[in-house]
């Protein structure tokens, strides 16, 4: 994976998602973690996105212990836990946070 980009903040604040999403390219990843697993329940617009992304050959993830701190859930196969988000930064040749 070249890119990784881990998004930490409220999608609902800022919009570092956006950003992220403007620059992610084929085989990039985007991380959710933090307050940003709050993204599973956003706007239709950044459902949309997502799904626009992953269409594009990017992978959408979500920290599951973060999701699972919130009481949320996300859509099967879409959750990373500790580990795997360990084993996406060391496979990452540049961490975008």
């Amino acid at each position: 994976m070249e890119n990784l980009y881990l998004v930490t903040r409220s999608t609902f604040e800022r919009t570092a998602w956006q950003l992220a999403a403007r620059l992610a390219k084929r085989g990039d990843t985007i991380c959710f973690a933090q307050d940003a697993v709050l993204a599973v329940q956003g706007p239709k617009e950044l459902s949309r996105k997502l799904s626009e992304m992953e269409s594009a050959g990017v992978t959408v993830r979500f920290l599951a212990e973060d999701l699972a701190a919130r009481g949320l859930t996300a859509p099967e196969g879409k959750t990373v836990n500790y580990d795997g988000l360990t084993s996406l930064i060391e496979e990452a040749k540049h961490i975008i946070s």
